[in-house]
């Protein structure tokens, strides 16, 4: 425990303060620890074979990645020592559907790790709590991070990570990355003496794509002023995401792109530096990594003058409404997870790309090592917008892959592709 200790006593002593922060509470000391027990019903009483009665202590669950859990573990075990509150991690497969199966049944962990996009069905259906974050980490955390957590003038979860598709280009390859489609396509025609292509990604896969569709105006689903979405209004047929169709559709018709093309077979052309681009985000740095390419991430190009807009993806941490823990999940959440060790902690297991600590933000992207890939996604969310989060995006994402491979296979035009994708999109 001491090289963990080490690492995150600055702020867990209650001893110490990180400069402009509050001071952290000490768990410790035997009146808040007891208080933290207390408050959350985390003492259960069990009936001994003999001798007097004891209280076996309910432990604080938490689901998260495979590699997140490792992290986890380490501050649940600091959790533990100053608190005397167990945590236990998991990582279950298929999280979200058996975090919402549970959780349904009033079952499930106390805290779930996971992108924003399911908090407006999750907080409609009861699921997860409000919370009401510190001063101190409203502060800290990007708007545009809070953003994605916020429904219905509530906050749903606490913000740790900001995730957005970039440029993400072969160093070897290409010197300088291209602003605008047009400098794609001249790269394009400078690479074929080489028997290599410019650009490639998983084209009909809307994710990847929408950025073109929404850089002139497309949007998923209407915005009410609330912040709430109107499933009924889809603006996948807007003229600007007819504008970013057509694109697609000419990349593919003048060989940029071949017909058929996956995830897979963009994963396999990057590596082996058979193509000089893609569209993807950082979850694909490690296997570039693995075979040692030089890569740089820039924002994608801009489509007629306008800047590409991705969707952005928030991951945070969400409190589970059925936990009866809910102050010790506060508390882990705020004061150990979310502290500036906590967060390093996280980051050296899991690389959370940019995050949405603005302090941790600044040192990151002031690192030579990383600090170029962390500013490129940060800049690529600026100009994105928050994942819809609601139901409805299922068939969002079920139409558009259907109509961009109609689109791309020639079997639809780009209007007729998208008409067909908004009729199904709104369908009741």
């Amino acid at each position: 425990m001491n090289g963990l200790r080490d690492t995150i006593d600055p702020v867990m002593n209650g001893h110490c303060r990180t400069p402009g922060s509050t001071p952290a509470i000490d768990f410790q000391r035997p009146n808040r620890r007891r208080w933290l027990q207390l408050a959350s019903g985390a003492l259960v009483p069990l009936a001994p074979a003999w001798g007097a009665p004891t209280r076996r202590q309910a432990p604080l669950t938490v689901w998260f990645t495979v590699e997140g859990a490792k992290a986890m573990r380490q501050l649940g075990e600091q959790f533990t020592a100053d608190t005397g509150v167990p945590v236990v991690v998991d990582t279950p497969d298929d999280g979200p559907q058996k975090y919402q199966q549970a959780s349904a049944a009033s079952k499930g962990p106390d805290i779930y790790i996971y992108a924003h996009d399911r908090i407006g069905e999750w907080a409609a259906g009861g699921l997860i709590q409000a919370v009401q974050p510190a001063q101190r980490l409203l502060d800290d955390i990007d708007p545009l991070a809070w953003k994605g957590f916020t429904r219905g003038g509530r906050i749903w979860g606490y913000p740790y990570a900001v995730e957005a598709v970039t440029l993400v280009y072969n160093k070897a390859l290409v010197k300088t990355p291209p602003r605008t489609f047009d400098e794609v396509f001249a790269l394009d025609r400078q690479l074929a003496a080489q028997g290599r292509k410019a650009i490639l990604w998983d084209y009909t896969n809307n994710y990847f794509t929408w950025p073109l569709m929404a850089a002139h105006g497309g949007y998923a689903f209407a915005q009410r002023p609330d912040g709430s979405f109107d499933p009924r209004d889809t603006g996948v047929t807007h003229v600007g995401a007819l504008k970013g169709a057509q694109l697609l559709a000419r990349l593919i018709r003048e060989g940029l792109m071949p017909v058929g093309s996956g995830y897979p077979e963009m994963e396999a052309a990057m590596a082996q530096g058979r193509v000089a681009m893609m569209i993807n985000g950082p979850w694909s740095w490690v296997n570039l990594e693995r075979v040692k390419l030089d890569f740089g991430v820039a924002r994608i190009p801009s489509v007629d003058g306008r800047p590409a807009v991705p969707f952005v993806g928030i991951k945070g941490v969400m409190i589970n409404r059925a936990s009866r823990l809910r102050e010790l999940a506060v508390e882990f959440i705020e004061h150990y997870m979310l502290s500036p060790a906590g967060i390093r902690l996280i980051d050296r297991a899991e690389s959370i790309g940019a995050p949405a600590s603005r302090s941790f933000y600044a040192e990151l992207a002031a690192d030579p090592r990383v600090g170029s890939q962390v500013r490129g996604i940060m800049a690529s969310a600026r100009d994105g917008v928050p994942t819809p989060s609601i139901p409805e995006m299922g068939r969002f994402w079920a139409a558009m892959k259907s109509s961009l491979t109609n689109l791309s296979e020639g079997r639809q035009t780009p209007e007729q592709a998208l008409q067909a994708a908004a009729r199904r999109i709104t369908a009741a």
